[in-house]
Order: structure tokens, then sequence, then C-alpha cells
């Protein structure tokens, strides 16, 4: 008996893909907050797609993750890695309504990089730029 969902009013239909991403920003171990060389990242951000919507999407590694509360903690870093970075944006410029963020904990590893550069690779917020059409 509840009211159906428009397709238009869900916040959840953009999917990732390689086309969109803009940039990947790494993160130290435990940390929400990047090293300065994000600074040159935000400020091409900001320059190239401030009039595009854009999802943040945080990651973590696994290290922890092998308990509930460790699960727990990756999700909480990987939605505040997307929040520090949200905040650099709007601090250098990006316009607030046009950024959306999400936390994907230690869930969406990079199997074949962490193969190569091992768990840190997977310390990371990815940004898309989304496509209304």
């Amino acid at each position: 008996k509840g009211k159906k969902i428009e397709e238009k009013q869900r916040t959840d239909k953009f999917i990732p893909n390689e086309n969109n991403k803009i940039a990947i920003i790494q993160f130290a171990n435990n940390a929400i907050v990047p090293d300065t060389s994000a600074e040159d990242v935000i400020k091409a951000i900001v320059d190239n797609y401030n009039k595009n919507k854009i999802i943040l999407i945080g990651h973590s590694s696994s290290s922890g993750g092998d308990t509930q509360k460790g699960k727990r903690l990756n999700m909480e870093i990987s939605f505040s890695r997307a929040e520090t970075i949200k905040s650099m944006l709007i601090n250098k410029g990006f316009i607030k309504e046009n950024i959306f963020t999400q936390g994907k904990g230690d869930l969406e590893p990079l199997n074949q990089v962490s193969k190569k550069y091992g768990d840190a690779a997977n310390r990371r917020v990815e940004v898309f730029f989304i496509n209304d059409n």
C-alpha cells in the first residue's frame, strides 16, 4: 500500500562506469584526509566539472574488516573520505548541490590493482560525473 517511487525520484539509479570516471584520490591507512598531492586533482575537478553533477564514492581497504566492528569502521571511513573530498571541492568553489556521496567500505576492492600495489590501492575516493541523459 506504499506509494510507488517514480524513476525520476530515485537517487540510486546512477551506476558508475569507467567512461564517467574523472579521478581517483588515494588515502593513507585509516586516513580520511588525502595528502597534499590531491590539491591539484581537486582544482582540476573544480575547473573542468563545476557545472556537472558528480558522485564521490568512498572506499576502504579490507584491513581490520574481519569482524563486524571492523566492517562498520571501514564503512564509516569510506563515507568520511567521500565527505572530506566533498568539503574540499566546495571550499574550492564547486556547487554544493551538484555533489553526491556514497560509501562502499571494503565491498568493492580493485582486485587487479591490489595484486600489484597491495591493499593501499583500495583506500580511495572515485569521482564520477553524472550524465543526466
